[in-house]
């Protein structure tokens, strides 16, 4: 399969036992639901320009080099692939309290991987959402004031969600 292929294939990385409907389910280790078993830091086993929709739920703040997954994940995507990302928000409880996180992800996080890029990445990332799961009482503010909030205190956001599009 190459870029443009018609074939629409959707990517559930890290899903264990939670796969998405439809999805090829790939983990690390053995689950219900999964469907290649593979360290998908080492590379994923797909080839070039296959992917249309990759899920990474709780993943990415795992991953130990994030460039160079994030390289490899824009690698095996066609062009204008959708990439949903959800992951603990830098500054919530969740984002400390598990040990196995490797890194801290902000909105501000994906702007690494947009073109033109003065990082050198091989990537071409276009961010097209960004959505916020606010705790309780944040939530009920207007936008305005919730952005104020998720800047300067801890604990407003539990989740972030971010959309990508593959830009080839």
């Amino acid at each position: 399969m190459s870029s443009g292929s018609l074939f629409s294939v959707t990517l559930d990385i890290g899903c264990g036992n939670n796969k998405m409907p439809g999805a090829i389910g790939l983990d690390k280790r053995a689950c219900k639901g999964v469907n290649v078993i593979s360290d998908f830091e080492q590379g994923l086993p797909f080839k070039t320009g296959c992917i249309k929709t990759v899920f990474l739920r709780h993943v990415i703040e795992h991953v130990d080099d994030l460039i160079q997954f994030m390289e490899e994940l824009f690698r095996v995507c066609q062009k204008d692939a959708k990439i949903i990302i959800e992951a603990p928000y830098y500054s919530s409880r969740g984002a400390f309290r598990d040990p196995t996180h490797r890194h801290f992800i902000s909105e501000d996080t994906f702007q690494y991987f947009e073109y033109p890029t003065d990082y050198g990445t091989n990537t071409n990332f276009k961010i097209e959402s960004i959505r916020y799961d606010y705790r309780k009482p944040f939530r009920y503010f207007p936008e305005y004031i919730r952005k104020r909030f998720r800047r300067y205190f801890l604990n407003v956001v539990d989740n972030l969600y971010v959309t990508l599009r593959a830009v080839k």
